[in-house]
Formats: structure tokens, sequence, C-alpha cells
């Protein structure tokens, strides 16, 4: 199957709601890829606040009730959606955690401009919460079926084109999922200036996530209010911030290879070194994105 064949195949599948399986899987990828770097992070904190356990505690649970959801629509249904709402849940505690490190810091708010970039990450915990969000849409769309129509065709399915399913299918939700995309790109720009504020921009490919998120926002909304942006701009915007991601994560990965002792004294290089898996949620932003562009928009012809 060429590239092209299943572009159109997630096309049509995300068009009629049924993605729930890729979703799903992805759900589980970001849990595993958020728990380990909130292991890493608060690890650095020597885990002093007994909280700062809870996304580590949250990342097995997750993964599996994700895996679970790819074979059982039943685990899609229950499991999923409830572990989703504690992994929000979780990062807005998170995120007001955070803050609170911050106050807490010589100077407080006062030295705002120093606290924010050396004390706790403020926009990890929300940006965490992403696997949430994907674990609730994975809830709500259909597992892939046999023998579906051609793209752009409906699926009759009346016992479960209810709630937002049938708002996906029917092409009412591109606009909340571009928003969605945009506000995590807005998360994901400020959390790379704030680490990369902390390592000086010491390499300018550092700017890079830095540069890509005000035309990444600007797509997102474009994409809310415009068809043809939707269509076309989001798509390519996406694609720019998931390669950067994906080339942010292979710096990272370079950058610990680089510290004293390399990979052989990894125990130490990953806690203190580059946020491996970093790049990764903010390649997540660009999966979104994707996502969005790829729904059906209401005024299109079933």
């Amino acid at each position: 199957m060429s590239a092209l064949e299943v572009i159109r195949h997630l096309r049509r599948e995300l068009r009629e709601s049924r993605f729930q399986r890729t979703m799903a899987l992805m759900t589980a990828f970001a849990a595993i890829a958020s728990g380990f770097e909130a292991y890493i992070q608060h690890r650095r904190g020597d885990f002093a606040d007994w909280r700062m356990w809870t996304p580590v505690w949250l990342m097995a649970p997750t993964a599996a009730g994700a895996l679970a959801a790819v074979g059982s629509r039943r685990a899609a249904h229950t499991v999923l959606p409830a572990l989703s709402v504690i992994s929000v849940i979780d990062g807005v505690i998170g995120f007001q955690a955070h803050l609170a490190g911050i106050q807490r810091m010589p100077g407080g708010w006062r030295l705002g401009q120093y606290n924010v970039v050396m004390g706790p990450p403020v926009f990890a915990p929300l940006l965490m919460s992403s696997v949430g969000v994907l674990g609730l849409l994975a809830s709500v769309l259909r597992p892939a079926e046999s023998g579906g129509g051609a793209m752009g065709q409906r699926l009759p399915d009346p016992d479960r084109q209810t709630g937002l399913v049938a708002r996906i299918a029917q092409g009412e939700f591109q606009r909340g999922m571009a928003v969605t995309a945009g506000t995590f790109a807005i998360l994901a720009g400020g959390e790379a200036y704030f680490e990369h504020l902390r390592g000086s921009f010491n390499a300018r490919l550092m700017w890079s996530p830095v540069w890509l998120t005000p035309p990444v926002v600007a797509a997102t909304l474009a994409a809310a209010v415009n068809e043809d942006a939707a269509r076309l701009v989001l798509p390519a915007a996406s694609v720019v911030i998931l390669t950067d991601g994906l080339a942010g994560f292979v710096l990272h990965l370079r950058g610990i290879g680089r510290m004293p002792g390399g990979f052989h004294n990894l125990d130490f290089n990953l806690t203190m070194g580059p946020p491996l898996f970093a790049p990764l949620l903010f390649a997540s932003v660009g999966a979104l994105g994707l996502i969005a562009s790829l729904m059906r928009r209401g005024s299109e012809g079933r």
C-alpha cells in the first residue's frame, strides 16, 4: 500500500469516526513517553513531594488501558475514558503544584524571569495532559470495520451515531480539534522556550520549536474558521512541527551521548541531560493537527 493510499484510508476512517484502535495506540505511546519524562524530571527534584509520583503511577495503567482498548470495545468505553479523565485532572493539579513551586522559590514571582526558567517546568503538566485528551478522543471513536464504504460516504450505524461520535462523522468537530491542537502548540512552544532558555540556546536549532509555534497556532486558528486552511495549511504546518519534534528527539539523544560518560553513564545523564522525550510531546501536537486536518468538515458532501 502506497503512502497516498494509507493517507486516503486514514482520512476515510477518521471521517467516519472509525479510528479508535490507532488513536488508542497513540494514547499508549504518549502515556509511556510522558510518564517516563515525568519520572526523569521529578527525579531531579528527588521526588520531594509525593504528588510528583502521580504521573509516574498513572503511566502503566493508562498505557495498559489504552492497549486494552485496541482489542476491547468495553475497555475503550469504560476503562480508557476513566483513566483519561484522571490524567487530565492530574495534569491540572500538577500545573497548580508547579506554580506553587515557583512561588516558593526565593523572590517568588517578583523574580519570575529567573524562577520560571530555573524552577519546575511550568507548562509541562498541562502538556502531559494531552495523553488524557488523546484517550478521551479514542474512547468516543469507533473501531475500523471491514467492508467500509467509499471515502466520504457515511456508514450507517444508528446505535452508535450519537453524541461526539455523530459530531465527528458529520463534520462538526474539526474546528474544536484544530483549536485543541493550537492550545497544545502554545503549551509545547512555551515549554520549549523555557527549557532551552535554561540551556542558553547554545545551539541555533534550539530555537526551531519556538519559531514554529506562532505559525502553527495561526494555522490551527485559520483551520477553525476556513475549510481551505484546514485542508491545505494545517496539514503542512502539522507535518513541519511533527518533523521538528522527531528531529529534536534525535538531537536530545545525541546530547545525552555527548555528556561525560555518554550512554555508559546513562543513569545520571538521562536525569541531568536534555529531556529525552520532551520533543516527542512537542511532535504530538503535529499529530493532533494532522488528525484535525483529516476530519470531515460539515460543509462537505456526504
